[in-house]
């Protein structure tokens, strides 16, 4: 059994003064500096005043955060990580259901998130930045969002659709250029109030990382959007579908998408299963039926303690979009307990949560 620390921060102010919070606190965690920052002169400038400009355009504010970030820790913002990781040249579970298959008569989504916490800055935070949408969700690279729900009731998350895109060793690299789903992640949350509305964003953008985006809202609607290789997909339900439920794991199911992929890993597969053969099983489900899923041990759930393998549990989050609240648990649901967080200022503060620590089945990870 392993620790780790979750940290929960509130970010509030003008886009350069969330960036000047940001960087008081990575100052505080000198752990953290060094994850976050590249040598001086390192990223090609041409690359830099590129993902920049795309950045005004979609997702306008997060320079000046940057700005904010860079000044206060005294470097160039072209130093900071985030710009060489989102500008492209990780495994999850998600789920959501509609009012009619739901015990609370509300729509849900819920996802468990599976990575190595040693990359993770393992930080949940509300964000109200003028001129934004307020919403809470967890940070990546600092300055992206990896899930989250806004003021609007609108949800999302994603998963990884097939071998992670990205800048870093063992990264399959992109079929398309553009942005990584972290800055996809936060523009939804900051930019839309609808499912419609994110999925009208997250179609005109350019985006460079292959995902499986899942989002709902409390006008009750629901959709799984697919990106792979720069080609896109995606499928809505409503109150009049036929269907009441979506999921999807880290492999392509729209038509549109699976010509597209190279490979399916079988964990991938079996987890999905695994959640169809439990929504489909139950009339209605309840929260309690979710969390059951989520914090049961892979292949009976999707709970897996594989850390050191990059698939270990971090996050596992219901969001009910109604309410605007996401119940979650920081690390294994099975020893950490769930808390409820409604859209709003957090108490600041830093706990440590436990991390089981496994190894898979060398079946795991079989390629078909």
């Amino acid at each position: 059994m392993e620790k780790t620390k979750v940290y929960f921060k509130n970010f509030i102010g003008t886009s350069y003064e969330v960036g000047t919070e940001v960087g008081q606190w990575v100052l505080s965690t000198p752990s953290l500096l060094k994850q976050v920052l590249l040598p001086p002169n390192a990223y090609p400038h041409d690359k830099f005043t590129k993902i920049t400009d795309l950045l005004d355009r979609y997702c306008q504010g997060i320079n000046e955060e940057i700005k904010g970030f860079a000044d206060t820790i005294g470097v160039s913002s072209e130093q900071a990580l985030f710009y060489a990781m989102t500008y492209l040249e990780r495994g999850c579970s998600l789920m959501a259901v509609l009012p009619s298959k739901s015990k609370s008569g509300h729509t849900l989504m819920a996802r468990n998130y599976d990575f190595n916490n040693e990359m993770e800055e393992m930080c949940f935070a509300f964000t109200n930045i003028k001129g934004k949408y307020r919403y809470i969700g967890s940070t990546l690279n600092l300055f992206g969002r990896c899930d989250g729900t806004n003021e609007h009731g609108l949800a999302v998350c994603k998963a990884s659709n097939g071998v992670p895109v990205g800048n870093f060793e063992g990264g399959q690299k992109a079929g398309a250029t553009g942005f990584s789903f972290w800055v996809v992640v936060r523009s939804i949350l900051e930019n839309c109030k609808t499912v419609q509305e994110a999925i009208e964003w997250t179609m005109s953008a350019p985006i460079g990382y292959n995902m499986n985006l899942m989002l709902a809202d409390s006008s009750n609607k629901i959709a799984l959007l697919q990106c792979m290789d720069g080609h896109k997909s995606y499928k809505l339900l409503d109150e009049y579908s036929e269907e009441a439920f979506l999921s999807v794991t880290n492999h392509a199911l729209l038509e549109d998408i699976k010509p597209y992929q190279k490979m399916i890993i079988e964990n991938s597969v079996v987890r999905n299963n695994k959640i169809v053969e439990v929504f489909t099983g139950k009339k209605q489900l309840s929260k309690k039926d979710i969390k059951t899923l989520l914090s049961t041990s892979y292949p009976d759930g999707l709970c897996c303690h594989y850390y050191k393998e990059f698939f270990g549990t971090l996050r596992s989050m219901i969001f009910d979009v109604n309410d605007k609240t996401i119940e979650m648990t920081f690390g294994s649901p099975q020893v950490n307990e769930w808390q409820t967080f409604s859209v709003g200022a957090l108490e600041m503060q830093e706990v440590e949560v436990l991390l089981p620590q496994e190894k898979a089945k060398p079946d795991f990870y079989k390629i078909s």
